[in-house]
């Protein structure tokens, strides 16, 4: 079992920051992304066995507020979390902050759907995904109240 909640810590690269002088909006997405799959690892979910046997996670959906831009040099959070796991999905919730100035930049969540990838159908989530996921109902706190 894993932990509530997982940090991904990142900085901000110039080559992310778009003509606008801040990072593009698909940025943020894929660094949620990349901490739903280390946390996922971390929790014991073993993705590339499931790969092999033609299954995985994909994305039903997004949901994103962004609050404040993220700039090249910043060193961002991204925390994870499970919220909620029903019985074809599970959603896992995020926040993208710039914890040395107490500074939310987004927050969301994602919706994951259990997938035969052959078949191209969702499946139940199996009861291994089930138990490497721990579940936070509500929000954890912000970093720097930690």
């Amino acid at each position: 079992m894993g932990s509530e909640y997982f940090d991904l810590h990142h900085t901000v690269s110039d080559d992310e920051v778009d003509a606008q002088a801040h990072v593009h909006n698909l940025r943020y997405l894929q660094w949620t992304l990349w901490a739903a799959r280390d946390h996922n690892a971390t929790s014991g979910w073993k993705a590339a066995p499931a790969l092999e046997e033609g299954f995985g996670w994909v994305v039903r959906d997004h949901e994103i507020t962004y609050r404040a831009a993220a700039f090249g040099g910043d060193e961002i959070v991204v925390r994870t979390w499970v919220s909620e796991v029903r019985r074809y999905a599970c959603t896992r919730r995020f926040l993208i902050c710039r914890p040395a100035v107490q500074t939310g930049l987004c927050r969301g969540a994602t919706r994951w759907v259990f997938v035969d990838l052959r078949a191209h159908r969702a499946l139940e989530v199996p009861q291994e995904a089930k138990d490497a996921l721990t579940l936070c109902p509500k929000p954890p706190k912000l970093p720097w109240e930690n």
